[in-house]
């Protein structure tokens, strides 16, 4: 089901001298490695899961369609009555064999690289049902086309691909893309399955759903809405009750290959996570009106080919233009916080500061951890009761040459190997720290129903928990205003269409994203405004650290003078 890791790719040579070099050989009895013993072909993909080590899974990046969403993904393929139909990562075989037990007369492939799971598809599915072939999709040399495609492909991530080619620029040439090494390996399944359909064909691709949000989504997006094939759709924000494996947040691509003229549009549906399956077979297979908790959107392609975040306008609709508000990078610029490379090593308390007698000029007052900041602001005194409490908050960044006690220090990261990690690796000295001022606003990075900003009045680095704004007017009240603007549930809403949304619903912001984000413009706002403002932060951050939130009504008032600073309501109704 996908392509292994470098101690797999043995294993990947051993699979191909089994076919004896024809990458087109059906698999027959005795050519692949027997399943573990116990295997019940009644129900294969829990008894694979159940049978087949999780070490063994990961490498080949296997994760396993629920029934009723193979079915369903099944059944839109099957509406153009398909003549030959291929699953390229085949795994146990679900898909071919749903299609088995429904009748359905059909020409069936299925490729997969790795012999355990086509082992277990021989057994499932028997040598008469399907042509089996042991190969990776992604180098299938064979010339073949498909009136329809199904496919779960492997979830495999950038630095666990590893090819003796530039896979990333091999697929890319193949059809006119330019790719990220950073792409995940099921962006290059999909471009490689649009490529081999028939004119005419169908695929129904099931994925994970942060290629909607994330940068090396790009390229397939633009690819899918520029060469027509996007048909549909179908985002779901939480499949944890259906996918036991991995997946939470997934999307379903239901692609269909232009004959002539190239569709310009595409149907959204984005699924709440309480909908279940079977009531979403009406909406996406016959064309009925959505059910209770599915929102169905028609999107012009043009309207979304160069939009980078689709989670936020999948769920609730294009944004509209915020009158009185511009970008925050008009005001800021934006970086991650301080990459360690071994934060046990190099972020100390205070007690290791003192037991290995490092030298207090080459430390740096920092947070590390998001926990280590209750409120919206902080402040000297934060910092002095997390070094009370010995918190780490001490990072080693040496400014003067090391003492003979710290160079013993270094020597026991010497002993411990930190300097072949990878960051580590390609610094010189590999104990040199990053550089860069603290910032006057931390950006949480991570967050679940909002994100935080705060105000590091204490002026201390942070490490990346935290991304660094640096605001171009360095006022404390600008700040402190703009902190306020940022926390608000105003600019909250408008954020969203800039995060990424990753498995379970955690948001994320990277800091370029950050600088999207639409905020009153401060910097012509009048002077009593941006003082209120200011006055907020403290009345807002003390709420938080007595009484644990903000009340719904402290909200309300924020919200109010970030509409008056956007001059959204005039100056005049302001008390």
């Amino acid at each position: 089901m996908g392509r292994p890791g470098k101690k797999a790719q043995r294993l990947n040579l051993e699979t191909r001298s089994l076919f004896d070099d024809d990458a087109d050989k059906d698999v027959g009895a005795g050519e692949v490695p027997a399943l573990p013993e116990g295997f019940d072909r009644s129900q294969p993909e829990r008894s694979y899961r159940d049978l087949v080590p999780i070490a063994h899974r990961k490498k080949f990046a296997q994760f396993f369609t629920p029934e009723p969403v193979a079915q369903l993904m099944i059944d839109w393929v099957l509406q153009v009555n398909p003549v030959t139909i291929l699953d390229p990562s085949v795994g146990p075989g679900v898909f071919l064999r749903l299609i088995g037990q429904h009748g359905h007369a059909t020409k069936l492939l299925g490729i997969d690289l790795d012999p355990v799971a086509l082992a277990a598809a021989r057994t499932t599915l028997g040598l008469d049902f399907a042509e089996l072939i042991g190969h990776d999709f992604l180098t299938w040399p064979a010339d073949r086309r498909f009136d329809g495609i199904l496919a779960n492909p492997p979830y495999l991530r950038h630095h666990d691909v590893h090819y003796s080619v530039d896979i990333f620029s091999d697929v890319g040439r193949r059809n006119g893309v330019v790719l990220s090494k950073l792409t995940n390996i099921y962006v290059l399944f999909i471009l490689e399955i649009c490529r081999r359909l028939s004119p005419g064909g169908r695929a129904a691709v099931i994925v994970p759903g942060e290629w909607t949000n994330a940068n090396f989504g790009m390229a397939l997006k633009s690819f899918l809405l520029l060469n027509g094939f996007l048909h549909s759709l179908v985002y779901f924000s939480n499949l944890s009750e259906q996918f036991e494996d991995a997946l939470t947040t997934a999307a379903i691509l239901l692609i269909e290959k232009p004959i002539s003229d190239k569709a310009t549009s595409f149907n959204s549906y984005f699924v709440e996570h309480s909908v279940a399956i079977a009531d979403l077979r009406p909406t996406i297979l016959e064309g009925r009106g959505p059910s209770s908790g599915v929102s169905l959107r028609r999107f012009l392609g043009a309207d979304l080919v160069g939009l980078e975040k689709w989670d936020k306008v999948l769920k609730d609709g294009m944004a509209e233009q915020q009158a009185g508000f511009v970008p925050l990078g008009s005001m800021v610029r934006s970086r991650r916080g301080i990459a360690t490379g071994a934060n046990e090593y190099f972020h100390l308390t205070e007690a290791n500061v003192r037991n290995f007698k490092l030298d207090q000029g080459n430390l740096k007052p920092c947070v590390g951890r998001a926990d280590q900041v209750n409120g919206i602001r902080f402040t000297s005194t934060d910092f002095q009761r997390l070094n009370y409490q010995d918190s780490r908050v001490w990072l080693l960044s040496f400014a003067s040459a090391p003492t003979r006690a710290e160079e013993d220090y270094i020597r026991q990261g010497l002993v411990k190997g930190l300097n072949q990690r990878f960051l580590l690796a390609s610094r010189k000295p590999w104990y040199s720290m990053e550089q860069r001022p603290p910032a006057p606003i931390w950006a949480a990075v991570f967050g679940r129903k909002s994100l935080r900003f705060v105000h590091n009045e204490a002026g201390v680095s942070n490490l990346t928990t935290f991304h660094c704004i640096y605001p171009t007017n360095s006022d404390p009240v600008f700040c402190r205003a703009l902190v306020s603007c940022l926390n608000s549930r105003l600019v909250q809403e408008l954020a969203e269409h800039q995060r990424r949304v990753y498995g379970g619903g955690l948001l994320k912001f990277e800091p370029k994203d950050l600088l999207s984000i639409q905020v009153p413009n401060l910097a012509v706002a009048a002077e009593e405004l941006v003082i209120a403002l200011a006055k907020m932060l403290d009345r807002m951050d003390s709420a938080i650290r007595e009484i644990g939130a903000i009340s719904p009504e402290m909200i309300d008032e924020l919200d109010e003078l970030v509409r008056h600073a956007a001059g959204v309501i005039p100056r005049a109704t302001l008390a």
